[in-house]
């Protein structure tokens, strides 16, 4: 007689654990409102502490639960485009670090914004007309603007909120990386095919510092970097194409 109260006391319980679990994955994976206003109040109160001489707010709040079940709170300065950094927070609302050494200190967000500029402008300009024939992607390279041996991960050359002068970061440090479909060309081919980007850069007034090559030439795949701006210029371009070509196939090899 007993049966069934027993049967609706296991079965009540079995739904009490099932809305448990289910609360306890919601909480974890989802996080929650007040975990996330609590991670926001301890992030401003950190950075009010801790830099003081900045003026910083919220600016956005990211939950990671399965790679790091921690907020992150992005904070930004209304005054410096480039101070923009995270506080990483757990969910009771402590401070476990945050990235402003590594993002605005090291200037990586400056190099971000000046190559993100770059490559706008590249794919606006250049590469339009080499659509059907070629992959045109860029890069400011950040090897070339690294101490390396006083400070590793900063960049030398840059300053906090500085301009974006393309003309000057472009000619010293771009690159552009053009990747041909693929179709088979000759030596005379990517000649022309190299000044013609170029042609088609000094047009729309956008410099570069060299080029960076992957082609199939006679039916094989050649690889290039370190072709110069002024390469281009050159009536030995070809001789000096095939000497890039195989000082990569020698760096390669000895790989």
């Amino acid at each position: 007689m007993f049966k069934r109260p027993i049967h609706n006391i296991l079965t009540g319980l079995g739904m009490l654990g099932v809305f448990l679990v289910g609360w306890w994955c919601w909480y974890v994976f989802d996080g929650s409102d007040k975990a996330e206003q609590r991670a926001m109040e301890a992030a401003q109160e950190y950075v009010n502490v801790t830099y003081p001489d900045l003026s910083l707010h919220v600016k956005d709040v990211m939950y990671l639960s399965l790679y790091d079940p921690k907020y992150y709170v992005t904070m930004a300065s209304d005054a410096s485009v480039d101070t923009e950094f995270l506080v990483r927070i757990t969910r009771s609302g402590q401070v476990v670090d945050d990235s402003y050494e590594e993002d605005v200190a090291s200037m990586h967000n400056t190099y971000q914004r000046i190559s993100e500029a770059y490559e706008v402008a590249v794919q606006q300009a250049v590469a339009p007309a080499f659509s059907n024939r070629i992959d045109v992607m860029t890069e400011l390279s950040d090897s070339a603007w690294r101490d390396d041996v006083a400070h590793g991960d900063e960049f030398t050359d840059l300053q906090l909120d500085q301009a974006v002068d393309l003309e000057f970061y472009g000619a010293r440090y771009g690159i552009l990386f053009l990747h041909a479909k693929d179709d088979s060309y000759t030596y005379d081919d990517v000649t022309a095919l190299l000044r013609d980007v170029k042609r088609v850069a000094d047009e729309n007034e956008i410099p570069f510092h060299s080029v960076t090559l992957q082609i199939t030439i006679d039916g094989n795949e050649h690889y290039a970097e370190g072709i110069l701006y002024s390469d281009l210029e050159s009536p030995h371009l070809l001789a000096r194409l095939k000497q890039r070509m195989n000082d990569q196939k020698g760096s390669s090899g000895n790989g």
